[in-house]
């Protein structure tokens, strides 16, 4: 069988296709965790980064639990960093064990996430992504920018992640 250029370049940019697009959208796994009880979800993705929130609520106590979040994250390659329970009002940098020396996760918590916090009382699960958040001007950078928070009564769910500059 002889080969012409055409098919040579269709060959070429299939196999680009096909090996350049397994690696999912950022944090996109979680749009198939508890499909059901999603109650919003919202992804800004630009070109220089960008981030995805996700709400779950259901009315029936317990329903997401601190096991299958931390083994769902895991599975799609977040590693849990650090799991604190807090109230808004009382969070402090000393709150954290994993993150006192990453700054930058923490302006990101507190300038992008806690505020968006309804409920006081609050688990928070810190992960390790395999996407980068850059702080603009590239001043400080973090691997440490995906968050899960479950209410205390696991009727609600949050996720952020953010990465990019």
């Amino acid at each position: 069988m002889k080969l012409t250029i055409r098919h040579i370049l269709a060959i070429s940019c299939l196999t680009i296709l096909v090996t350049s697009c397994t690696k999912t959208t950022p944090a996109g796994f979680w749009t198939g965790f508890r499909k059901d009880l999603i109650l919003t979800k919202s992804s800004d993705q630009g070109p220089w980064g960008g981030h995805r929130e996700i709400n779950w609520k259901n009315k029936s106590a317990n329903t997401f639990t601190e096991k299958e979040i931390i083994e769902f994250a895991d599975k799609n390659d977040w590693k849990l960093l650090d799991t604190i329970t807090f109230s808004v009002d009382t969070l402090t940098k000393n709150s954290f064990s994993k993150l006192k020396n990453d700054d930058y996760s923490l302006d990101i918590l507190n300038g992008s996430i806690l505020p968006k916090l309804e409920t006081t009382d609050n688990r928070l699960f810190i992960f390790q992504t395999t996407w980068l958040k850059v702080e603009p001007g590239n001043t400080r950078e973090t691997f440490e920018n995906g968050y899960a928070i479950l209410n205390a009564d696991g009727t609600e769910l949050k996720v952020y992640h953010l990465w990019g500059e």
